[in-house]
Formats: C-alpha cells, structure tokens, sequence
C-alpha cells in the first residue's frame, strides 16, 4: 500500500511515494505549474462526488471542491484517507487526515523545514537520513502506561507529531496552523425511537453499500469480512448479505475452544460464508513485538491486533479488495457511558489504573464523556491496528462511515446506552441475526432478570477467585482455563516458560534504554513487575518503542542524544 512523504523548505515542496498501489484510482500524486496534491486512501463516495460535481477524473474532482470550499474541500471525502494539497502561487497549503484519525498523518516542523507523512517510520527515517536528532517522549511513555494506547498528538518521539482526527494543518503567510474542520456532535436530535431506528437502518445499508461496492468497482468478486463472536462484524455480514454481496470469507482468529472461536463459526455458517480460521494457541505473535511495534507506529499495545497480522500475511489478497470489519460497532449505536455523569474524566478511558496519571490530559474542550471516548479509546485506542493492516490493504468499518455515525452521536445518549437501541433495530430488521448466541449479553430489564444476573456474576466471579486460589496452591496450571478468553494472556504466560522467559529477557536487555528517567523507569518496573498480564504487555510496549523508535538509545554510538 503507499504511503507518502512531503517536506516544505521555504522555497519548495517535495513529495515521494513508496509502496504498490492497489487502489489507483483513490490515489492521486499530481505536480503541475500551479498546484501539488497528493491524496491517498478509498474515497467510498468518490462516484457519488463525480456525479455531484460532473468531473470526469480525480484531479478535477479535487480541484473543482477546492475551488467550492479552498479550506475544507476533503470534508465531503467519506472512508480511510490522508492528503495534501499546495498552491504554489498563492503559498498555501493544507495537510488533512480523515474524520476519524484512522488514516493519520505524522509532522515534524522547524524554522527551516516542515514534514508530513501517512506513515509515521517513513517520517522517522527521513529525520534520521537528514541528521535530525530525536529524543523519546517520556510523556507518550506515561500515556502508554496508563491508557495503554496514546491519547493526543504524541508520538514516542518528541519531535513528530500526530494529526488527529477531524483535523488539518494549514500553511499561509509562512505559518502552519492547525485547525478542526469537522468534529461529531451530541444530543441534537429530537427523534421519535421508531423513526430513529429507521433512520439508523437506511443509513447503515448506505455505508455497507459503499464499503463494498469499492470491491466490486476494482473487480474484486469475493469480499473479506471479519467475523467474531460478537454482533458489530455479524451485522455487516447480515447486511451485506440483504444487500445481495458474495460470495464471502469470513477470518477469525482466536484460542481454540474459546467462545470467540465456537460464535464465529456458527454465525459464518449461519449466512453461508467460506471461513480462514487462524488458531492462537501457539501463541507466536507475542513474540514479534519489534514487527508490531514497528507496524502499529507505538500508538497502541503491540499484541493489540493479536494473530491478525499473521493472518493477513497468509492470504492472497490478488482475490481480495478492503477487509470489512466491524469496528466500533459497541460504541456508535450503543456508548462508551455508563454511568450518568456527562462529565468528561479521563480516567474512564484507562487500560490499567495501577499508576496515577502524571499528566493531564487535554480534554480538548469535548462535551461529554461520550464523545472524548470516541476520540481517545475509539479512534486513538481501537482503531490503532489499521496501521498494520494498511501492510495488506485499507480497513473499513461500516460503523464509522461519517454519515451514519455522526446520526448515531445526534441522539441523546440516554438512547444509546445499554445496546437497547442497537437490540431493537436488530429484531426489527434482522431477526436472523440473532439465530445464533452473541458475546454480548443484553442488559437485564425486569427485576428478575436483574436478580438472575447479579447471581450469575457472583457465581462467576467466585469461580475464577476459587482457580486463582487452586492455581497459588499449584492444583492447576494456570489462573484461567485456556477457552476462558479469545486471547487468554494468563494461561499463556502461565503455562508456557518460553514467554515467561522472553518476556525477562526483553524486560532485562532494554531496560537500560530509561536510565535517563528514573520516574518513567520506576513506572515501567512497576508495571512489569505486577501479576497482570496487560500491565506487563504495555511496560514492554514502552521498552519496545525506545528500542525501535529512538536510534540514540539502541546504539549509543548516534549523535542524537535523550
């Protein structure tokens, strides 16, 4: 896939590209007398746009939105992209990322040059081939350890930034600025719950329609769709089913046993699909945090994608256009908000709550919880592993087609919460569905049913403080039976000395890299010390992104210094 790299001098602009190009008539790399752009991704609605404007071609389509709106032309863009576009005459220029971040853009800027790349080690080596120094930024690290992705513009490098969702940097007069040129709302609609759920249906038909109508417009007849034991990629599969798209191949990728894998299956065999089923109990893909790292831009826990990068890597993506998945599914119909404070706190978006936060985080003046859990959990969090998965081809998730989504957030939260919504227009539209059990369990109604969950997760949770017991006492090997979980980290780690041994000697051999920050040190052995195994996975995301990102630190000999 490409990924671009331009840097301003205050006298020219340059552009280069690496990567083959699977999708070219998305992709646009054009330098004229008067302008250069460079725009990269799947512009899903790109047909609708030609029609609306009357252009015959991508360049002219971009050029006459620009002309319409010279600021925010891209804002009507709809799926995964990043781009540029430079005035030469005037000396104007925008850089821009998508509305959810997913396709973003990393920055460098001195007095003397400026740099942008889709593609955050692209960026890194151009600084290191022009004898920039970098420096690890201790509060990415912090980030990392706390909220176990990064939450605002850092990158473990100090120098480069990220631009995040919904926003664009702009060159005028010889300054850069950076500004907001789309952001969801909340709680604007006044809907009655049987027109919303209509609403929500036509909507989400449309972005399935644009999803994979972009396989067929690049001629690929077999689409690929991720399946899970939950309902957000079942209902992409469903709809696109109604819709009339196949044939299709499921993936998956789990422990064998685990309800995960048992769900996925029966739903695929429900709606008929062929099914690639990538077992984890080998478990390698814990061993390839450089790779992760390296591909996932440290923005995320290394093992967030799990077996999904080795499974990419095994199919023949010559039969396959985008992977369709189900991404954010839980939290567009549904919400991040539970309880009923409107009041943003950073610490409901915490991976670990182990260490107190050091810094603070810029809220960014958000209006509710909801909506900054969407830009710091959903975008910056969640959506992470299309990093990796760009190494094959673009991702796409009907659920966060802007139009559909930004209807979803205009509804009162109060909607949303519980999944009732989501339930409700399931059953009304496609009962099917729900033929075969799903992870997620509906929220208990009647008195009841609450009184029948409140004992089942007592039960529960009395069976697994009873196995941690037996397991301290050595009667069984591990705190957690192996089906306990799709990836189930502590048995893994509990019955398998090579990881317990890998992880010390990649604890032990990078540890020195920190020694220029006793506080983060002492956070990171903390972290690595403690009995949870997500605490331990994001220490050693930390060691890894020192490692991999800053040149000073894994080889002394650099000049750049920490």
């Amino acid at each position: 896939m490409i990924d671009w790299l331009a840097y301003f001098t205050p006298t020219n602009v340059t552009v280069t590209e690496t990567g083959p190009c699977r999708f070219e008539h998305d992709h646009l790399c054009s330098d004229t007398e008067d302008v250069t752009v460079v725009i990269d991704g799947l512009i899903l609605n790109q047909k609708e746009l030609f029609q609306r404007y009357g252009a015959d071609d991508f360049l002219q389509l971009v050029l006459t939105m620009r002309h319409d709106q010279p600021k925010v032309f891209f804002k009507e863009f709809r799926g995964p992209f990043t781009g540029l576009y430079y005035d030469k005459q005037a000396r104007q220029a925008v850089v821009f990322t998508n509305h959810t971040g997913d396709s973003a853009v990393f920055h460098y800027q001195s007095e003397t040059l400026q740099a942008f790349s889709s593609n955050f080690m692209l960026l890194l080596e151009f600084l290191q081939r022009e004898h920039i120094d970098v420096h690890f930024d201790e509060k990415a690290a912090h980030w990392m350890l706390t909220f176990g992705y990064l939450i605002d513009d850092a990158t473990f490098v100090k120098e480069i930034k990220r631009l995040r969702a919904g926003k664009a940097l702009y060159l005028d007069q010889g300054h850069w600025t950076e500004q907001r040129y789309h952001c969801f709302s909340s709680n604007t609609l006044s809907i009655t719950e049987n027109e919303t759920i209509e609403r929500i249906d036509t909507l989400f038909r449309q972005a399935v329609k644009r999803c994979f109508d972009k396989d067929l417009e690049y001629g690929f007849k077999r689409h690929l769709v991720d399946m899970s034991a939950g309902m957000d990629s079942r209902m992409v599969n469903c709809v696109a089913k109604t819709l009339g798209y196949g044939p299709i191949t499921n993936i998956s990728y789990s422990q064998t046993g685990s309800e995960e894998e048992v769900l996925s299956k029966q739903a695929s065999k429900l709606f008929g699909n062929e099914m690639v089923f990538e077992a984890l109990d080998n478990h390698e893909f814990i061993y390839d945090i450089d790779t992760l790292l390296r591909g996932n831009f440290g923005t995320y826990l290394y093992t967030g994608i799990t077996g999904g990068a080795r499974l990419l890597s095994r199919l023949d993506f010559s039969q396959f256009g985008a992977e369709q998945t189900g991404q954010l599914g839980d939290i567009t119909i549904g919400t991040f908000v539970k309880g009923n404070s409107i009041a943003v706190d950073p610490e409901a978006v915490r991976l670990s709550h182990r260490l107190p936060l050091r810094f603070d985080p810029n809220p960014e003046l958000f209006e509710n919880q909801d909506l900054f859990s969407l830009y710091t959990r959903g975008f910056m969090g969640a959506m992470s592993s299309w990093f990796i998965r760009k190494q094959y081809t673009f991702a796409l998730s009907p659920f966060t087609d802007v139009d559909f989504m930004g209807f979803c957030y205009d509804l009162p939260i109060a909607m949303r919460k519980g999944h009732n919504l989501y339930w409700k227009w399931v059953e009304c539209y496609y009962p099917e569905a729900l033929e075969v059990p799903s992870s997620r369990k509906r929220m208990p109604v009647t008195t009841a049913q609450k009184a029948f969950d409140l004992m089942s997760r007592a039960y529960h949770k009395g069976l697994k403080m009873g196995r941690k017991l037996l397991f301290k006492a050595g009667w069984v090997p591990s705190r957690i039976r192996p089906e306990a979980s799709m990836n189930p980290y502590e048995y893994w780690y509990d019955t398998d000395p090579r990881i317990r041994e890998f992880f010390e000697t990649y604890y032990r051999e990078h540890r020195s890299l920190l020694v220029g920050s006793q506080t983060l040190l002492d956070e990171v052995d903390a972290m690595f010390r403690s009995d949870a195994m997500l605490d331990k996975l994001m220490a050693l995301t930390v060691l890894g992104a020192a490692n991999n990102f800053i040149p000073s630190l894994a080889n002394p000999s650099s000049p750049a210094t920490t």
